[in-house]
């Protein structure tokens, strides 16, 4: 059984170090328009840091965003 990640939540009044400091993470992630059920999505880092994966929300079709060294400061896309 995977262990959970202890994750930071939004509005918490903490800084980033002082959840660092907790052992709390952010989860990196890109916002994703779903053309295919007009719907919004994300995507979240892989365990390895080499791609963004995921599915949409309601077909469940999979996507993945390689990461690549030369890459963008986007973090919204839309999926065709």
């Amino acid at each position: 059984m995977q262990k959970r990640r202890k994750t930071a939540q939004k509005g918490d009044g903490k800084t980033g170090k002082e959840n660092e400091e907790k052992g709390l993470t952010t989860r990196k992630f890109l916002g994703i328009w779903f053309s295919c059920c007009k719907t919004y999505g994300r995507l979240y880092k892989n365990r390895e840091g080499t791609a963004y994966v995921g599915c949409c929300p309601r077909c469940g079709a999979k996507l993945s965003v390689k990461i690549g060294k030369e890459g963008t400061g986007r973090r919204f896309f839309r999926a065709e």
